[in-house]
C-alpha cells in the first residue's frame, strides 16, 4: 500500500492502537497484494494488445483483399453472362423482325 504510514496515522487518530493499525495495513497488503496490477503488468498487457491488434489488422486486410478479388471475379462473370443474354436477345429480336417482314411481304403479295 502506497500510503501505509498515512493510513496508520489516520487509524491512530480515530482511536485505534498502533498495533491494530499496523495489523490493518498488513491485512490490506495481503488482500490486495496479488490482485493489483503493476506498471510492468500494464506495459506487458499493452504490448500484447498492440501485437494482437496489428495481427488482426493484417488478417483483416488479407481477408478484405480476398473478398475484393472474389467480388471482382463475380462481377466479371456477371458481366459476361449479361453480354451473352444481350446477344441472345438481339438474335431473337432479329428473328422476330425477319418473320414479321416476311409475313408482311407474303400478305402484301396475296392482296
Amino acid at each position: 500500500m502506497n500510503n501505509a504510514l498515512k493510513y496508520v496515522k489516520i487509524l491512530e487518530g480515530a482511536g485505534i492502537s498502533r498495533e491494530q493499525a499496523e495489523a490493518h495495513i498488513q491485512i490490506m497488503n495481503e488482500i490486495t497484494e496479488g490482485d493489483l496490477a503493476t506498471k510492468q503488468d500494464i506495459e506487458s498487457l499493452g504490448t500484447k494488445l498492440s501485437t494482437e491488434i496489428k495481427s488482426l489488422g493484417i488478417s483483416t486486410s488479407a481477408e478484405i483483399n480476398r473478398l475484393d478479388a472474389k467480388i471482382d471475379s463475380s462481377v466479371e462473370r456477371l458481366e459476361h453472362k449479361m453480354l451473352q443474354m444481350e446477344y441472345r436477345m438481339t438474335i431473337k429480336l432479329g428473328t422476330i423482325v425477319t418473320l414479321v417482314v416476311a409475313a408482311a411481304t407474303t400478305v402484301s403479295k396475296l392482296i
